[in-house]
């Protein structure tokens, strides 16, 4: 039995953010919505590859911030993701039997890639006119700033095979982008300190080969 086997699929989940318009690592009421589409290549029964695209948007409100909210600043971008990653199945077993018979199971792994996130950051200053040159040095939209960025995603998730050729997993990611520029803010907030995004949800997926043939 070959461990070679195709799957393609799509992600229904959420993103976040952190970064200069962000008090912690993590607002929870800046939550969006995010999706996206995936194929799945096994190379062998624990390593397979991953090529995705996602899509979703993030923002982020200094009226969140306790130490932040007299600045006034909020933003909010598009995204668009392309990746590939390399998926570890550390406990992955065999899914067919030598006698063509499925095995449901439950396989977790952790992946890490590379690729490139698109953005359209849009920013605005909401406080008294006056108080702009007390917090900004700069004008808004900073000029000069990237909207494509190199991405490192990284994570972890579950995959259960429900059946024969229909698969259902969670998976949630990290990703640093490698600079400050994907809020719009850099020079006006720290310059020193690069943003990253979240994305995570529920995944399907269904394997294209003939699953009796194939197994992980």
């Amino acid at each position: 039995l070959s461990p070679h086997y195709l799957e393609a699929g799509f992600m229904f989940g959420a993103t976040n953010y952190s970064g200069d318009v962000a008090e912690s690592n993590l607002e929870w009421s800046e939550t969006q919505p995010g999706f996206g589409v995936f194929v799945r290549y096994h190379i062998t029964r624990k390593f397979s590859v991953k090529g995705h695209f996602y899509s979703g948007s993030i923002s982020g409100d200094d009226a969140n911030s306790e130490t932040l909210a007299e600045r006034s600043l909020r933003f909010s971008t598009s995204l668009s993701e392309f990746a590939m990653v390399l998926e570890w199945n550390f406990l992955a077993k065999d899914r067919i039997s030598p006698t063509g018979v499925h095995s449901p199971q439950f396989t977790p792994y952790v992946f890490l890639g590379v690729g490139s996130t698109f953005a359209d950051s849009k920013t605005e200053y909401y406080g008294p006119p006056e108080k702009f040159d007390t917090y900004f040095k700069t004008t808004l939209p900073e000029p000069g700033l990237d909207q494509s960025f190199l991405l490192i995603p990284m994570g972890a998730g579950v995959r259960v095979d429900v059946l024969e050729r229909l698969v259902v997993g969670i998976d949630v990611g990290w990703r640093p982008v490698l600079s400050d520029d994907l809020d719009g803010i850099s020079v006006n907030g720290n310059p020193d300190k690069n943003d990253w995004y979240y994305f995570g949800g529920v995944t399907t997926s269904f394997i294209l080969n003939n699953p009796n043939k194939h197994r992980k």
